[in-house]
């Protein structure tokens, strides 16, 4: 049996789930501060903590003080993205809202004790910003599940070739591919293998936070810099600082951050919102983008003397649909994975459900492979992994196509046939991301980016 220790006030929502998580098989433990956990507790002996972020802000540096062992699980009713990586970067498994309902932290509890039972994973499921453990050169032997990514095709030696290279070197390197690739399993991998490794690496992805609060995100702000600025915080480059800073979708950068970016790079410095002085930072910077950037020049949306400051290095991540045998494999591998996560007995690999994964062309790449045989396990029968239940797009009326239709494309771009406002949302970006940047994309649909940024996720709209 797993013991879970709950450290919440008496008022929190957390307290809620002693109950149900006793009734799902744990023995649950509470306490009100970690103060008193650790006066009647030996901490050391549970499998996972479950934290309440306002019972450690009553305590200063507390989170510092949080056992590295057993792992933990921060939970905020006033969650922030500079809270979450503050927690992150100090050793939290994972950093969760309240209220969050059951299946969701349920899900996130096994994920937690299930990484503490398991000693790999295919898929890097460590949170972002969390300090990668401790690696040498050598160690990792890239194309195998231990190192985050798999592949043996050509075009993947010559990938694992340049980032041997790059990795020991402080240069910063530019990573394109399209959405789904594993841009950021490559930033990570490289951070294991440099130098860095002993500290964190902190993951940024510029689309996902509101144009008006990035610079803020990223460079911190002083005390009072603008409305809502109750207190000081040091920002996300300051977080990666002896680190890696991997900026994801650099493209939908601001330019106002741009240059603010640029200047970190030039004088290893950078400046709060709303202060005077400049701090000092040492990181090695890692971008990710599927744009353009040159294309973004000639429109004045992407700054050039920041291009060819972040065009030291790059690296080009193969779409899945070309790297030939490793689609086979990483299926595979996959398969396994989500039957451990979906608490199921392995199911055979089998020829039919190959043919079914190399059939399809895969425009979302690894993380539309993830998905849809998370799928297909959930929907098949216990007895046999069903290719039918993949629910790719050009298994839909496959009976009535023809050997022509068959080898065509579905155009995504197509009007929409529902009614509903996703239906209109998904055909109009679908339509216009290759002339429009994510900003403008979201202004003409009335919603923010990170709004924007949600509905591709929920709605599997993958960037081109």
């Amino acid at each position: 049996m797993h013991s879970i220790m709950i450290i919440c006030p008496d008022h929190s929502l957390l307290k809620a789930a002693e109950k149900w998580l006793s009734r799902y098989g744990f023995q649950v433990n509470t306490s009100h501060t970690l103060e008193q956990a650790n006066h009647y507790y030996e901490l050391s002996e549970f499998h996972l903590l479950l934290v309440d972020q306002a019972s450690l802000s009553q305590q200063e540096n507390s989170q510092s003080q949080l056992p590295e062992t057993p792992k933990h699980i921060i939970l905020d009713a006033r969650p922030s993205l500079t809270t979450g990586v503050n927690a992150m970067a100090q050793g939290a498994i994972y950093y969760l809202p309240l209220p969050t309902d059951s299946e969701t932290l349920l899900k996130h509890v096994v994920n937690a004790i299930d990484q503490s039972d398991q000693t790999s994973n295919f898929v890097d499921n460590t949170p972002k910003n969390t300090p990668t453990p401790p690696t040498q050169e050598g160690t990792i032997e890239l194309g195998t599940p231990g190192s985050g990514i798999i592949g043996q095709s050509p075009l993947m030696q010559d990938l694992f070739s340049d980032m041997r290279k790059i990795a020991g070197t402080d240069v910063t390197v530019l990573i394109r591919g399209e959405s789904g690739t594993g841009k950021e399993l490559v930033a990570k991998a490289l951070h294991n293998l440099s130098q860095r490794h002993a500290h964190p690496i902190v993951s940024v992805n510029c689309a996902a936070i509101p144009e008006n609060l990035i610079e803020s995100e990223l460079f911190g702000h002083e005390k009072g810099a603008f409305t809502g600025a109750n207190t000081s915080h040091d920002g996300l480059i300051y977080a990666a600082d002896k680190g890696t800073l991997f900026l994801d979708e650099i493209g939908e950068l601001p330019l106002e951050a741009q240059a603010r970016l640029l200047r970190v790079l030039q004088e290893g410095e950078i400046r709060k919102v709303g202060s005077t002085h400049s701090t000092k930072v040492n990181i090695r910077l890692i971008t990710a983008t599927h744009r353009h950037l040159v294309d973004m020049i000639r429109k004045g949306l992407f700054r050039e003397d920041l291009y060819y400051r972040l065009y030291v290095m790059e690296l080009l991540l193969p779409p899945l649909r070309d790297r030939g045998d490793d689609l086979s494999v990483l299926a595979e591998v996959l398969l396994k994975k989500a039957c451990q996560k979906h608490h199921k007995a392995p199911y055979h690999y089998s020829k039919a459900f190959d043919k079914a994964i190399r059939g399809h062309h895969w425009p979302g790449n690894v993380r539309e492979l993830e998905n849809a045989i998370e799928r297909a396990v959930i929907l098949s029968p216990a007895e046999r992994i069903e290719a039918a239940n993949l629910k790719l797009a050009n298994q839909q009326g496959a009976t009535n196509r023809s050997n022509h239709s068959n080898n065509t494309q579905t155009s995504f771009a197509t009007p929409p046939t529902g009614t509903t406002l996703d239906d209109y949302l998904k055909y109009f970006v679908l339509t216009h991301q290759h002339t429009k940047t994510e900003t403008e994309l979201a202004h003409c649909l009335g919603i923010s980016r990170k709004s924007l940024w949600e509905r591709r996720q929920k709605l599997g709209i993958a960037k081109k």
